[in-house]
């Protein structure tokens, strides 16, 4: 099991305001998988993806990531992570800050440059030697997603790895994925709100709302009992009008 965790806690108290509480009393992720976490804003989607990389601490709870206890260095070894938010040196060009990050991972500069080669032919990328002040949008995330794929980890976690990308560049990204899961049977966990985008990728499929794991449905499931996952979706969480119920 790449991933596992149950009764996983965690209180944020606000002054003045109601606190939020996160209760996950399982989750799992087998080897070689394609799992998403879905739900509105606010539902503690990323919360929890920062409590499995123990940069939350949980109040309570088991979490048991690549085989070994999440707080364990070892347990990350393998893992790379794609935060929804990140910034990087506005200075340095793309090719720059890919070497940066890899030498973290104690590649070689000829290993780093074979993987860039790799990357930019994989996700279309002309741009790196543009530096990342001078990138639009989908150019910035997409330079994001190189640094998450360039070290060949076992597990991916993915917070809204689509923003900013256009129809072309989505695929492009998402063949790439394919390609290692095929090749190198890695697992993807991903939280995104582009529902398209995971409707026929995904084997499993969590919902999550005010901090809790509401339901989960494998894509075959959802396929015969609601058709789409954006169905799947709004029977959970879109607001019905009692007077037409």
């Amino acid at each position: 099991m790449i991933l596992q965790a149950n009764n996983v806690s965690k209180t944020f108290k606000k002054s003045g305001s109601a606190s939020f509480h996160l209760e996950i009393n399982h989750f799992q992720i087998r080897k070689g998988s394609f799992t998403a976490i879905l739900g509105p804003n606010g539902s503690g989607k990323s919360t929890f993806l920062k409590i499995i990389l123990d940069l939350l601490f949980a109040d309570s709870g088991d979490i048991s990531l690549m085989g070994t206890n999440h707080k364990q260095k070892q347990a990350r070894a393998q893992v790379s992570y794609l935060p929804e938010n990140f910034s990087f040196p506005e200075n340095f060009t793309v090719k720059e800050m890919l070497h940066a990050f890899a030498d973290l991972k104690e590649t070689t500069p000829a290993q780093a440059n074979q993987k860039i080669s790799e990357l930019a032919d994989a996700f279309n990328v002309n741009y790196l030697n543009k530096k990342m002040k001078n990138l639009s949008k989908g150019m910035t995330q997409t330079a994001a997603l190189m640094h998450t794929f360039l070290a060949e980890d076992q597990f991916y976690i993915l917070d809204e790895p689509f923003n900013g990308l256009d129809a072309v560049q989505k695929k492009a990204i998402m063949d790439y994925i394919f390609r290692l899961q095929d090749e190198q049977n890695i697992s993807i966990l991903i939280t995104t709100h582009i529902l398209s985008d995971i409707d026929k990728t995904c084997d499993t499929l969590y919902l999550i709302n005010d901090g809790r794991i509401i339901n989960s449905a494998s894509s075959n499931e959802i396929q015969d009992k609601f058709g789409s996952v954006e169905s799947y979706y709004l029977n959970h969480f879109e607001t019905k009008d009692p007077a037409i119920s």
